[in-house]
């Protein structure tokens, strides 16, 4: 994994990954901006299946494997696989540091309850603590430094382990507006969790989720190229998303919300949640 710190060769690689147009022009600005989100912390977690990589991979002890380094969850994985290697790779500096974090917490914390304390709830008092005796010894210096780094003023970045560190990052805050924006609307989205049927939860989203979603203020964010930033979705994919949707983002993403919705259906119908 490289360095985590952000150093003027991360800006310029993370700038020539991402912006294309002309840097005075709104597409060139925007591109700007989202270059500037990859400088931090954008994954806290990823949702891909790291179950259908490996069984398609047919990862062995002789390979070697190369993955986009992200919140850490599929690199995770692929080691349970037993590969020769796994080199860890991102945009972001921030991401390298979880990776590196994770990877030595599975080593080095004193049993699964701390790990999951400190990975599964992230969010318990003492977890800080965690880090200075039991991982900090055995990180180098980038990444100790990234975690030693302060967080406003309100601390080190280690400490959104006790505040809850799913709820940062671009992707937590972008969840967090979401359910925000659904208050508004008076829906409390955690009620689709309570939800004991299928008949329920296709119940929940027709008359509480999507008229949310068909509200003025939803729709006037999905025409933002920048409303997608918290989704790592830069303002080309923007483009190539709502050209699939016939130019109207508002319209694909009410369908990839709608598809979530099946997919919890189709759990529940498995007997997986």
């Amino acid at each position: 994994m490289g360095s985590p710190s952000l150093n003027p060769t991360i800006r310029r690689q993370i700038g020539a990954a991402v912006q294309r147009s002309r840097p005075t022009s709104v597409t060139g600005l925007l591109e700007r901006a989202f270059a500037h989100t990859f400088t931090g912390l954008v994954y806290a977690q990823i949702w891909e299946d790291p179950v259908v990589d490996m069984q398609a991979l047919g990862i062995g002890p002789d390979d070697a494997i190369v993955a986009i380094a992200s919140g850490g969850c599929n690199v995770m994985s692929y080691l349970t696989a037993g590969p020769a290697s796994v080199e860890a790779v991102d945009l972001s500096p921030a991401h390298i540091a979880l990776n590196r974090l994770k990877y030595a917490a599975a080593q080095h914390l004193p049993g699964q309850r701390a790990f999951f304390q400190f990975f599964g709830r992230a969010d318990v008092p003492g977890n800080a603590a965690l880090f200075d005796i039991h991982l900090r010894p055995h990180l180098d210096v980038a990444t100790v430094d990234y975690w030693n780094g302060r967080m406003g003023l309100r601390g080190r970045r280690i400490d959104m382990f006790e505040r809850g560190l799913y709820r940062y990052g671009a992707l937590g805050l972008f969840i967090g507006w979401a359910h925000r924006i659904a208050r508004l609307h008076g829906v409390d989205l955690r009620e689709f969790t309570r939800c004991t049927d299928l008949h329920a939860q296709r119940r929940f989203f027709a008359e509480k989720v999507e008229p949310a979603i068909d509200g003025r203020l939803v729709r006037l964010l999905a025409s933002n190229r920048a409303s997608l930033f918290g989704l790592g979705i830069p303002p080309q994919q923007y483009e190539a998303l709502a050209g699939a949707a016939g130019g109207d983002m508002h319209a694909a993403l009410k369908a990839r919300t709608r598809a979530l919705e099946r997919f919890s259906i189709s759990l529940v119908r498995n007997r997986m949640i």
